[in-house]
């Protein structure tokens, strides 16, 4: 599918901007239902709070492209309309079989299809990485929580303890307990990573695509955010768990809430510094300029 051949005006005028407006808008109260639940677990769930943080990183990603190209005119497309039916599609399938993650991923793809429409292929081309980061806005089905909770439990443990070792304390591991000076500790679901990781993960993708870096090399780069999430999480667990071990529950409490902080800046500082350490090595294969945001 083409965007129409026909000449097409240089620069948006008021009507163009009125039926946008007017198309975003049919497309939120079309599927109001799936932008509805997913306000509800945005907001009602602390683990999903990033998807509030989403549309911002796209609209960020959206800017920083936007500079680079000046403008992007207005060229209709039968794009837009193939997407909204795709939506739509979507949205019935996810009703009938009670999916409701294809529910709100038709949400968010019938969020873009206005601007492919008033677009085309160009903007499509042009903001990729801005449509993907809205992505993060459909919730993580709780199958797929389920599935990931066992495994980083098991594998925060594990690390967790063998750290402590390390620094020269006793801790015995039972199961997804750790016991550090006759005091269990549990890595449960408040402590395996997961509540953190998809904000990282989002962290990650606006820091990735932000920076002027080459295909190849943001593939090196999203490969690597996984091991850095994990060790920011063993880093937040070794000293919580000593404050569980030495100190009161209220002090650990404490702990435990400023290290989960604490994870974002230095996944940032880590993400940064990997990229300085390719830069140093200086590989033909990988080349990785300087970071300049704004030229991204």
């Amino acid at each position: 599918m083409k965007d129409s051949p026909t000449a097409q005006p240089t620069r948006w005028t008021p009507r163009h901007l009125v039926v946008g407006a007017c198309l975003v808008a049919a497309s939120l109260v079309a599927f109001r239902g799936g932008w509805s639940d997913i306000w509800v677990q945005a907001t009602k769930r602390a683990d999903n709070g990033y998807i509030l943080l989403a549309p911002l990183v796209a609209l960020w990603l959206a800017h920083l492209r936007w500079i680079r190209a000046s403008s992007v005119p207005p060229a209709p497309s039968f794009l837009g309309a193939a997407v909204g039916a795709a939506a739509l599609a979507l949205a019935w399938w996810g009703v009938e079989t009670d999916t409701r993650a294809a529910v709100h991923l038709a949400a968010v793809s019938a969020l873009v299809a206005p601007i492919l429409a008033m677009t085309g292929w160009r903007s499509l081309r042009m903001f990729a990485p801005a449509f993907g980061a809205l992505l993060f806005m459909v919730p993580v089905p709780g199958e797929i929580r389920r599935w990931l909770a066992g495994p980083l439990q098991d594998l925060a443990t594990t690390m967790t303890q063998e750290v402590l070792e390390l620094l020269g304390t006793d801790a015995v591991r039972e199961g997804n307990s750790i016991t550090l000076a006759g005091q269990p500790i549990f890595v449960d679901e408040a402590c395996d990573g997961m509540r953190m990781v998809l904000a990282l993960l989002l962290t990650f993708y606006a820091f990735v695509f932000a920076v002027p870096l080459r295909l190849r090399a943001r593939l090196v780069v999203l490969a690597i955010c996984p091991v850095i999430a994990l060790v920011c999480n063993v880093a937040r667990l070794v000293p919580t768990a000593f404050a569980f071990a030495y100190s009161s529950s209220d002090i650990a409490s404490r702990v435990h809430d400023i290290a989960g902080w604490a994870m974002l800046p230095l996944a940032l500082g880590m993400l940064v510094g990997f990229l300085a350490f390719l830069r140093w090595l200086d590989l033909e294969w990988l080349p990785v300029p300087r970071m300049r945001f704004a030229q991204a």
